[in-house]
């Protein structure tokens, strides 16, 4: 997936309205889950969801090492 869309917006600056193109970057919701239980939703760039959720788990102290790590799956 792509994490950045084409947009058209409308500009206004006094009277003049404009047509403009632009980019904006997607952000789209992950759940986390830990034993299949919901741990946390966090929104993310879509990407490297894995490393990510790994980081996460990491900085909130519920993993220490990657052996702790007894399977990653994409649901």
């Amino acid at each position: 997936m792509k994490s950045i869309r084409a947009v058209k917006l409308v500009r206004v600056r006094g009277v003049t309205r404009t047509e403009v193109h632009d980019e904006v970057v997607v952000e789209e919701p992950l759940e986390i889950r830990v034993a299949q239980e919901k741990l946390a939703i966090t929104m993310r760039t879509p990407g490297d969801d894995a490393r990510l959720t790994l980081g996460f788990l990491f900085g909130e102290g519920i993993i220490g090492h990657r052996d702790d790590i007894g399977a990653l799956a994409h649901c």
